[in-house]
């Protein structure tokens, strides 16, 4: 699996590649899995990394390329096992072409029983050129950024070498000559092997990068170890196929394939809940939401505050320049809520250019606050478009209601705060409003 992006993870802050709200409806988050590909899409920013976080990404490729070296070195001039290694790089790297993503940054990439079943069969002078070159296809297709790339090979190349270690040491590598049972063991010492060295090395470039603990990755959630291991586990039938009889292996393409369609499951699901541009919930979504924390704050007795966000101007951005500078402004404010929002908050897309966003917990003056904050963010924040030569800049308007201030049911709290809103935009826009029951219609 891979993650896709880099956001930050502030104590109050929004930061996706965390946990997902425990709160009804809560915001769907993204989590680590298995890669560190932190801004992984090629963009016009680049990666920028604290001194900690370059030592550590410099120590980390420092043992991937020693251990490479050694394992090169230890090479007979005239190595056997082309054959595996031929058909097991083409596997791995098809595979690697076809990486599920299930939505809220996460990803999960079938290659890794390719790799782990190299692990098992090839000589370890193999495995750090079959890292490489299945990476290939899948750098070309998703343009990663080199650190991001980078980084994934050394750890990829160190858990992969870690697991070919952990086999050797109790068995060997053909299945048929082994006693009952040591092949199985050594297979799953291998996978956990894998596992573990991959997840803890992606776990500390995330916390390093953004300020995410280990728990919060969700890279040693059951969910994320069970499928990695799974995979891996797959890995060691792989290799148990080819020491028998090369062609099995042909039949184990079949489950992969099911496990591959498998995986689309839950990126299914989270599709029907969030916008597709956005990656924020979509309407329908967010009236569930708005409905179960408005419940909540009825048997808590708890203010919720409700910002309806207008995007100013959005037609005259798609005049000038194009639809999809347009989109990129519209991605861009919804990184902006992501960043300045806290981690229960809970944002969407309401509409073509409006978004709506609840507050828990949040009385009347702290919702302005973060509504001006949030401004604020969007005014002095400059949007790059591929299509556009000059840099986009864009404000919103923004209308701000709290129940039980203002309204007593959620579909009167958004329709005061989207008056609200509409009142900022007639004010002059790019400035925030407060609604008022005077705002609603009895």
């Amino acid at each position: 699996m891979e993650r896709n992006r880099l956001e930050r993870d502030r104590p109050t802050v929004v930061s996706s590649r965390a946990i997902p709200s425990p709160r009804p409806g809560g915001r769907l988050l993204g989590r680590a899995r298995g890669h560190w590909a932190a801004a992984a899409v090629s963009g016009p920013k680049p990666l920028s990394l604290s001194l900690v976080a370059w030592t550590y990404y410099y120590a980390v490729a420092a043992a991937a390329l020693a251990a490479s070296g050694i394992s090169l070195a230890r090479l007979p001039g005239h190595p056997h096992g082309w054959g595996a290694f031929a058909a097991l790089t083409a596997g791995a790297a098809v595979a690697q072409l076809y990486i599920v993503e299930k939505g809220g940054n996460q990803s999960y990439r079938t290659a890794i029983a390719f790799i782990v079943a190299a692990a098992v069969v090839l000589r370890p002078g193999f495995l750090p050129v079959l890292v490489v070159l299945h990476y290939i296809p899948g750098w070309v297709k998703y343009r990663k950024k080199w650190l991001v790339q980078s980084f994934n090979i050394f750890n990829t190349t160190l858990a992969a070498l870690a697991a070919g270690a952990a086999f050797h040491a109790l068995s060997g590598a053909t299945v048929v000559t082994e006693p009952a049972g040591r092949y199985a063991l050594a297979g799953l010492v291998a996978c956990l092997a894998f596992v573990a060295v991959n997840h803890v090395l992606v776990a500390g470039i995330i916390g390093l990068t953004s300020g995410t603990s280990p728990a919060a990755t969700g890279l040693f959630s059951f969910e994320s170890l069970s499928t990695d291991v799974g995979l891996a586990a797959l890995g060691i039938g792989i290799a148990a196929f080819w020491s028998a009889n090369a062609w099995l292996t042909l039949f184990v393409l079949g489950p992969l394939l099911i496990i591959h369609r498998a995986l689309y499951v839950p990126q299914l699901r989270e599709l029907a809940h969030v916008d597709v541009k956005t990656g924020l919930l979509n309407a329908k979504e967010l009236e569930r939401a708005l409905d179960a924390e408005l419940a909540r704050a009825v048997r808590t007795e708890m203010p919720l505050s409700v910002l309806m966000v207008d995007l100013d101007r959005l037609r005259d951005i798609n005049n000038r320049h194009g639809h999809l500078a347009g989109d990129v402004v519209i991605r861009g404010v919804a990184d902006i809520f992501r960043e300045e929002l806290r981690r229960y908050d809970v944002a969407g897309r309401f509409g073509g250019e409006e978004f709506c966003i609840l507050l828990p917990e949040t009385p009347r003056r702290q919702a302005e606050v973060i509504a001006e904050r949030i401004r604020t963010a969007v005014d002095t924040r400059d949007f790059v478009a591929d299509v556009s030569p000059a840099r986009l800049h864009a404000t919103v308007s923004i209308g701000v209601a709290t129940w039980p201030d203002h309204a007593n049911g959620w579909k009167e709290l958004v329709h005061c705060a989207d008056l609200a809103a509409y009142q900022a935009k007639a004010g002059g826009r790019n400035r925030v409003v407060v609604g008022s029951r005077e705002l609603v219609p009895a």
